[in-house]
């Protein structure tokens, strides 16, 4: 087992190793939007409407325990390695939860039950409500690494803002008067601060002078895809989260027609169908009512997909743990 998680770690480490990211945050007395740009060799993925009601058991290797939980609330997620691997989202209270990568280090194994990096973000979505909840979760679970070091940026629906990092095995999160900045890269914030400071060329930087040059009269959806531009490197998947109205913008490097999704028309009850997005479906304007049942055949052909664009092999032992995970969550919402 210890060779097949080392060739796990050395998949995903080569795979997030090409990801860059910019997430942002702009606010006003009317708006609140969430910008985020992932840049990576491949556009390709699922959107997955996750239910409320479900019992997960996370996908973590001996001699991590895993943490058990049951959802308690539906969310919209970007996908690129299948169902419940998201890379960020927003669940039906407006909390959003997106990952860029960074150095760090996770604290070691404790009495902590323990998720993997990217089922962090469903956890959170799946259970918090405001950033203060997310901060306090640190209590009951820990990252045991899989892939990569990651950071997260964190905004809740009364436009409270967070940067959590994991740095020297403890969680750090700056909020209120300590984020100065509502905007994150793949640096860690403090050297984002550093280079504010010293006026250093960087996407923190251009994202944090566009905000601040940003006016109430125009229309802040169209100003953060603006953004997301000026600071694109692949620009792989643009998206913007309008929390207060519960909607999803985006396009991808592939199809740059803009795409909404209302999250409010979703049925997150797990009795109802699971529902996918696939992401390289030609449908353009409001997909809300073009997602699909999930199936496994869609979850399977995603993350083989990763797999194919990144010339990397997984051992049949640990490829099929990610295959099956989707089916190992049970709806539990009687």
């Amino acid at each position: 087992m210890k060779r097949l998680l080392l060739f796990t770690i050395c998949l995903f480490v080569l795979v997030m190793s090409y990801s860059a990211c910019t997430t942002f945050v702009i606010q006003d007395e009317n708006n609140l939007v969430f910008g985020r740009n992932l840049d990576w060799v491949s556009d390709n993925g699922l959107i997955a409407v996750n239910k409320r009601g479900v019992q997960k058991r996370a996908l973590v290797f001996t001699p991590d325990q895993p943490a058990v939980w049951t959802s308690k609330y539906g969310s919209v997620t970007f996908n690129q390695f299948g169902k419940e691997f998201p890379y960020g989202g927003i669940n039906e209270k407006g909390l959003v939860v997106e990952i860029m990568v960074v150095a760090g280090e996770y604290p070691q194994a404790d009495q902590r039950k323990a998720v993997n990096e990217l089922q962090w973000v469903q956890y959170q979505l799946d259970n918090c409500q405001t950033i203060e909840e997310v901060i306090a979760s640190n209590k009951d679970i820990r990252i045991s690494k899989i892939s990569q070091d990651i950071h997260f940026l964190v905004c809740d629906s009364l436009g409270n803002v967070a940067v959590i990092e994991f740095m020297n095995g403890k969680q750090v999160a700056y909020t209120g008067e300590d984020l100065k900045y509502p905007v994150l890269e793949n640096s860690n914030y403090k050297t984002s601060l550093w280079n504010r400071e010293h006026n250093k060329k960087c996407r923190f930087n251009t994202a944090v002078n566009l905000i601040e040059q940003y006016e109430p009269e125009r229309n802040v959806i169209e100003y953060a895809f603006e953004i997301l531009e000026e600071v694109k490197l692949d620009g792989s998947w643009s998206i913007v989260y309008d929390i207060q109205n519960k909607q999803v913008h985006f396009h991808t490097a592939s199809d740059q027609k803009k795409k909404v999704i209302r999250i409010n028309q979703f049925d997150f009850s797990c009795q109802k169908d699971h529902l996918v997005y696939d992401l390289k479906a030609p449908y353009t304007r409001d997909i809300t009512s073009q997602f699909e049942v999930y199936s496994r055949a869609l979850h399977k052909a995603k993350f083989d997909d990763g797999l194919k664009t990144n010339k990397l092999y997984l051992p049949p032992a640990i490829y099929e743990r990610f295959i099956n995970y989707p089916e190992t969550c049970e709806c539990i919402d009687t």
